[in-house]
């Protein structure tokens, strides 16, 4: 799946016109991708689990971002994936990240779906809000900051 992502970005990035950084658009179909794990996590949660779909949402949106931040370290940034501590270092402070865009994505969405009443409408009215800030952001701190704080540590003291 890493490879076709790669494959995929660089056609797109090509028929674009080079319009848009290559990592932007894996990014956007890593988060694609994560939308499908959200969108069946919340019809699983609301069937079983969370009939409340404030809850339901909230739980694909956690099992989205989790998909998405172990997808992206492999595929999207693995030129500066981080391994070892800093994995769980990244998770955290992309979680941390996201928990921003998930908040404003659940209060987006639970008010169109108060308004509207239909889950999916109200879920990927959520999920646009915050693909951007969540880019720009873990772009930055996480795979940016964080690698180049790695690389500084494993390097020998001359």
């Amino acid at each position: 799946m890493i490879k076709i992502i790669g494959q995929l970005s660089r056609f797109i990035r090509k028929v674009t016109f080079n319009l848009l950084p290559e990592s932007l658009i894996s990014f956007l179909i890593v988060g694609s991708l994560g939308v499908l794990v959200h969108l069946s996590i919340l019809k699983i949660a609301m069937a079983t689990v969370a009939h409340d779909f404030k809850y339901a949402n909230l739980t694909a949106m956690l099992f989205a971002a989790t998909f998405n931040y172990v997808l992206n370290n492999k595929s999207t940034f693995s030129d500066n994936a981080l391994v070892g501590q800093h994995i769980y270092l990244g998770y955290f402070c992309y979680i941390g990240i996201t928990a921003v865009g998930m908040a404003i994505s659940l209060l987006i969405s639970t008010r169109i779906y108060a308004a509207h009443g239909t889950p999916i409408i109200a879920a990927l009215s959520g999920i646009v809000v915050g693909s951007l800030w969540n880019y720009f952001l873990s772009y930055t701190i996480v795979w940016k900051f964080l690698f180049n704080r790695s690389k500084q540590r494993d390097q020998p003291n001359l």
